[in-house]
Order: C-alpha cells, then structure tokens, then sequence
C-alpha cells in the first residue's frame, strides 16, 4: 500500500478489504440483515449495507443486495 492510501485510511477517509475477507464477511452480513426488522430509522445503515454489497458484487462477483437485506421501510 502507498503512502497515500495509508493516511486516508488512518484518517478514516478510506477502509480496505480483499475480495477475500469480503466474501468471508458477506454471507454473515447477510444473515444477520435479513433477520431484522425493517424500521425507518434503519434507513442511512440501509443505504451503507446496500453500497457494500453493491460494490462488493461489481469488484468480487459476491450476491447483490435483495429485499432480504434491506432494513428500513424504503
């Protein structure tokens, strides 16, 4: 890693993860949001978690976002 993506990641500008440690982390990710109840004020944790698995479909090929994992009422 550089200089650079060090510091944005010390300055909480930026977190890592490998493509392993993210499918790893996704099928709990998953198990544990499609258990919750869909509330309002899950909304901006929503919109992180549907960012992530989003992503992580894009750069690792990991299942996208469902309603199963969605958390708010949107």
């Amino acid at each position: 890693m550089d200089g650079d993506t060090i510091k944005a990641i010390q300055e909480g500008d930026l977190f890592v993860l490998t493509g392993e440690e993210m499918k790893l982390l996704l099928p709990w990710l998953r198990e544990s949001l499609s258990g919750q109840e869909k509330k309002d004020e899950n909304a901006e944790l929503c919109q992180l978690t549907s960012r992530i698995l989003r992503l992580s479909n894009r750069l690792y090929g990991t299942p996208s976002e469902s309603r199963e994992t969605c958390i708010c009422q949107g």
